[in-house]
């Protein structure tokens, strides 16, 4: 489990599907594994690149933190988004200030112990300027902007404790691991930087910089940056029309690649779906909307490396039903290789049997 979220992450969004995505690529995969892989400490669920929870190992926390967060103002704008940068700047309050006052608050908040989501969002919000927080008409209260409170897990402040339940808490990455994470913008910060750029690369290669730029959600002048640092370990090729770099220690591997026999059914989020190069990956533009849609994304069917359909699945009792949307005939070999993975995630969410329909 550790080699495979070392390449490039496994999102946690939503929550569980880490759990598949790692049984796609490992064999022995269970709950039971992964939950004590994450509290034995061998595996740690962060904020990765978007600030989206990931499974990452304690080594590389720092990588896929304060890794992909750069401190100029464009950057940071991006970061934080539109709306929360918005709101600070209308109040005089700098980004790179919020990030300071934000990340001081939640090491203070989280000093001693692992504090459950919702507590310490209210304590962040009194602690807080107003500007870093909006206005709920639901409850009748304050909280603090959703990007604020995520950015100190973003550059490896806090880490998710292993989960009890659907509860989620978080605690500091120095007091979990006994081991700091470098501050963002400190020269362990720019190195992690670069790391992160060469797995990515080494993932999703060839790209460019608006790719890396779209993936870490990152400024696109501080990921030029990135890629005209690792010049000397970078390869231009073109494929398709295309052009783009990719290390130069990987061209020849990639040349000689093919393609694997095998059937999956990955989740949502999967890191093979998280290429910013949809168009290699799924030719056919008509089907874009379908396999990454605005909201609900379902997981996937890839065949011999292909994308040959969609599914979604609902619990029903002991059983999990699967509903698989062919984009085209499935070859008939594959039928029942998806049936026998769609039994093995059955079993991964402590359903008994799996009841696949084909459309």
């Amino acid at each position: 489990m550790a080699e495979a979220v070392a390449a490039c992450s496994i999102r946690n969004t939503p929550p569980g599907s880490a759990l598949s995505a790692l049984a796609a690529r490992v064999n022995g995969v269970s709950e039971d594994a992964t939950s004590a892989a994450l509290a034995g400490k061998t595996l740690v669920e962060v904020l990765g690149p978007r600030m989206i929870p990931a499974f990452v190992c304690p080594g590389d926390v720092a990588v896929f933190t304060v890794g992909g967060v750069s401190t100029d103002e464009a950057s940071l704008r991006v970061t934080m988004g539109e709306k929360a940068s918005g709101r600070l700047a209308a109040d005089g309050i700098g980004l790179g200030d919020a990030l300071t006052q934000v990340i001081d608050a939640t090491r203070a908040e989280l000093k001693g112990g692992a504090r459950a989501r919702g507590d310490l969002s209210e304590a962040l919000t009194a602690r807080l300027p107003e500007a870093m927080s909006l206005w709920c008409k639901r409850c009748g209260s304050r909280h603090i902007h959703e990007t604020l409170f995520r950015l100190p897990g973003a550059v490896g402040v806090y880490c998710v404790a292993p989960r009890s339940g659907r509860e989620v808490s978080y605690v500091l990455v120095e007091e979990w691991l006994d081991a700091r994470v470098p501050s963002v913008g400190s020269p362990g910060a720019l190195g992690a930087g670069i790391e992160l750029v060469r797995r990515f690369l080494r993932c999703y290669g060839p790209a460019t910089p608006g790719d890396f730029a779209d993936w870490a959600r990152t400024g696109l002048p501080d990921a030029r940056r990135r890629f005209a640092d690792l010049a000397d370990d970078l390869a231009d090729v073109s494929w398709d029309g295309q052009a783009g770099s990719v290390l130069r220690e990987d061209a020849d591997e990639l040349c000689r690649a093919e393609l694997p026999s095998c059937v999956r059914l990955l989740p949502p989020n999967d890191p093979y779906l998280l290429t910013r190069d949809r168009v290699t990956l799924v030719p056919e533009l008509a089907q874009h909307k379908l396999i990454w849609p605005a909201a609900g994304t379902p997981g996937t069917v890839v065949a011999a490396g292909e994308i040959v359909a969609i599914w979604r699945s609902q619990k029903s009792g002991a059983t999990l039903r699967v509903q698989v949307s062919a984009r085209g005939r499935l070859p008939a070999e594959a039928v029942p290789l998806v049936e026998t993975e769609a039994q093995r995630l059955a079993q991964l969410r402590g359903c008994r049997s799996a009841l696949v329909r084909f459309g």
